[in-house]
């Protein structure tokens, strides 16, 4: 495979137009397409940005071997891959998310109950206004360990997938 096929191969599997290639490595788009016809080849300084960017050596586009499609073929599966990977981690962040929400609403009725007919039943005015502060505040402090869980959960996107693997 030469090097015009290999830039078209690289450029479609990441699903990029020729303007979008054109504007990474900041050059038009009619060079990219010069360039994938073989009417022109890119420049070394380009060349490097090329291999830099597809996360390729310059040798792999320079040089042509059998071993290219393979090499491509592999590259592409592991991106795809990762990209799977990402999704199960961003499904099972999600579904934590809203498991904590439930538990959080479980918590604050459970709260509320306690609150309002076991602990404070309403024997006065001050029973009453001791309730609702329990409730209120208990309410806050749940409502913002869930917050927090969620913003590490989501700064941190590996610790959910890293427990379960």
């Amino acid at each position: 495979m030469d090097l015009a096929k290999k830039i078209l191969q690289l450029r479609k599997s990441r699903g990029m137009s020729q303007d979008e290639l054109g504007e990474q490595l900041s050059v038009s788009w009619q060079s990219v397409s010069k360039w994938e016809s073989g009417q022109a080849t890119p420049e070394l300084d380009k060349l490097a940005k090329l291999a830099k960017f597809f996360d390729v050596t310059t040798d792999y586009l320079i040089h042509s071997s059998e071993t290219d499609e393979l090499i491509f073929k592999t590259m592409t599966l592991e991106r795809e891959q990762k990209k799977i990977l990402e999704g199960q981690t961003q499904v099972r962040n999600r579904q934590f998310s809203i498991m904590s929400i439930g538990i959080s609403l479980l918590l604050i009725v459970a709260l509320f109950v306690i609150s309002k007919y076991v602990m404070f039943p309403d024997y006065g005015d001050g029973h009453v206004f001791l309730g609702k502060a329990i409730l209120v505040s208990g309410s806050l402090v749940i409502v913002s360990l869930n917050i927090f869980t969620n913003w590490r959960i989501r700064n941190n996107p590996k610790s959910i997938s890293s427990e379960r693997n």
